[in-house]
């Protein structure tokens, strides 16, 4: 018993995952047929932001980010001005999500 209680790993908290929120962002307007989930996958690789983009039955599509909520503003702001010649938002809906396990990398979902 001895060695394992002087050879106890220490698992130290990682400051910034705490502040790391998952939102989840629905776009609307002509997001899906014109290279949108692309340009949204180019941008968050850019901005080193973790998540996955969807098209949704209903022509919306669905972004899931987990990061800060400054950063996530950020790439709202900045989603416009980097999205496919043929796309435009008309709305960008922004929604804080709960106990969502953690997302490694950004990803295209089909």
């Amino acid at each position: 018993m001895g060695f394992f209680n002087k050879h106890k790993i220490k698992r130290e908290s990682n400051p910034t995952n705490e502040t790391r929120e998952t939102w989840q962002l629905t776009i609307s307007g002509i997001v899906q047929g014109v290279g949108f989930r692309w340009s949204v996958l180019n941008l968050a690789k850019k901005m080193g932001l973790d998540g996955n983009v969807r098209n949704n039955s209903d022509e919306t599509v669905t972004i899931t980010l987990q990061a800060e909520l400054d950063r996530v503003n950020q790439f709202c702001s900045e989603l416009p001005k980097n999205i496919s010649q043929f796309a435009r938002i008309s709305t960008i809906k922004k929604e804080k999500l709960i106990k969502v396990g953690k997302i490694t990398g950004f990803h295209v979902l089909y």
